[in-house]
């Protein structure tokens, strides 16, 4: 697993207006402070971010993410070419074009109403992901609204296939995609484990009782998208993440998000997390989401995330800190007297139980049961969590030479 600490970062102004040498030296060292390993940077296809900018962040370590917004009729290939040529040149490795190509919004409405919108939106896609490959860059996929006025998760399975299907399976290889993961006033549990674990939902229709990808984890069902279409889950980088504001209430989801980041809980597919919002000026509407008023002005939540990284020592080296070194994960339902005894006698240094909570708490984990008694996705939840997971099936509950073939000491 990478490093948590290469995950942080945060998305700095919504605007292209702060890039003056000023700027970096105010901005640089609280940067630092936070232990930012990326900075996602607004720019258009005309004005280029500094290079004296974007060369003192590199050289402090820091990703810079370079966003060229803008309507889909407002960005082509030929414009941006020269943009895409100096920012490789310059060491950027991520450069994403467009802003949410699945709302009405973002397209002409002559355009959006015609038959064919993500083909069309690939027309103009791939010239630039091809760019991006040329100038030494990922190609990067532009973030999609979750839910959307054109379902998000239809829009790039329609896409992925749509390059399949025209013969760019090198170019989706290399692939990234550019996605949010705002909590949408929801519990940051919602919507775990994709489309897997919440087999009723579907595009436009998530029904009572059941969850989807509008909501924290968003990249769980995106992984889905991509593993259907592909074979393989494509590497993400959250641009834009976290509570709506820092004001009110966002302080403790912005603690719990930073502890998944810290404990390495978000999925290996991952690469980075940008928390949004560093700064905005006064007035602006996302003046409230912002980590400082002003470089000199920071809002409470920086103090206390402040001293939730310098207590989990965002290193390289990953300590689990887990309360249990063994649990034995049981699926729900009676177990007979037969197998309980047998699974007391088979199991010498674990804890035993059914609560997939109490297994998150353990370095290691053995499920006793198949897919259909323990689903898949409880499974990933664990290696997620950090734990050594094993699966022990079998006719039954549990059979005795199964445990003895998978620990042959007996444990």
């Amino acid at each position: 697993m990478s490093a948590p600490i290469s995950r942080l970062g945060f998305h700095y102004f919504p605007d292209d207006s702060h890039y003056t040498e000023k700027d970096l030296e105010e901005w640089l060292p609280t940067l630092l402070r936070l232990s930012a390993n990326w900075l996602v940077l607004h720019a258009t296809p005309n004005r280029l971010i500094p290079q004296p900018f974007l060369r003192g962040l590199i050289e402090a370590g820091i990703r810079p993410v370079v966003w060229i917004k803008g309507r889909v009729d407002e960005v082509a290939s030929d414009q941006i070419s020269p943009a895409l040529a100096n920012y490789g040149e310059w060491g950027v490795r991520e450069v994403v074009v467009f802003d949410r190509p699945n709302l009405r919004s973002m397209w002409p409405s002559d355009e959006w109403a015609r038959p064919g919108l993500v083909e069309r939106f690939v027309d103009r896609m791939l010239p630039i992901l091809q760019l991006q490959r040329a100038t030494g860059m990922h190609p990067v996929f532009p973030p999609l609204e979750p839910g959307g006025d054109y379902w998000d998760t239809a829009f790039l399975e329609t896409a992925l296939k749509s390059m399949l299907r025209r013969g760019h399976r090198s170019l989706l290889d290399d692939l990234h995609l550019a996605i949010f993961a705002r909590t949408f006033g929801k519990p940051l549990e919602w919507g775990y484990g994709g489309p897997e674990e919440w087999a009723s939902s579907r595009p436009y229709n998530t029904p009572d009782g059941s969850q989807d990808q509008i909501g924290f984890r968003t990249f769980d069902w995106y992984a889905a998208t991509t593993e259907a279409v592909m074979g393989k889950t494509l590497p993400m980088i959250v641009v834009a993440g976290g509570p709506p504001s820092t004001v009110e209430d966002g302080n403790g989801e912005i603690a719990s998000i930073l502890r998944a980041v810290q404990s390495g809980q978000l999925p290996q597919s991952v690469l980075g997390f940008n928390f949004y919002l560093l700064s905005a000026s006064p007035g602006s509407p996302d003046f409230e989401s912002a980590w400082f008023a002003s470089p000199s002005e920071p809002r409470p939540i920086v103090g206390s995330a402040k001293r939730l990284l310098d207590a989990g020592g965002l290193s390289g080296s990953r300590s689990t800190g887990k309360a249990l070194d063994h649990f034995v994960l049981l699926p729900d339902g009676p177990v007979s007297e037969d197998t309980w005894a047998t699974v007391k006698t088979l199991i010498k240094d674990g804890v035993i139980g059914f609560s997939t909570k109490e297994a998150l708490q353990a370095d290691r984990v053995t499920i006793l049961g198949d897919e259909a008694a323990i689903p898949p996705s409880v499974e990933r939840r664990l290696l997620e969590a950090g734990c050594d997971v094993t699966r022990v099936k079998g006719p039954g509950q549990i059979i005795a030479a199964a445990w003895k073939a998978t620990y042959r000491d007996g444990k």
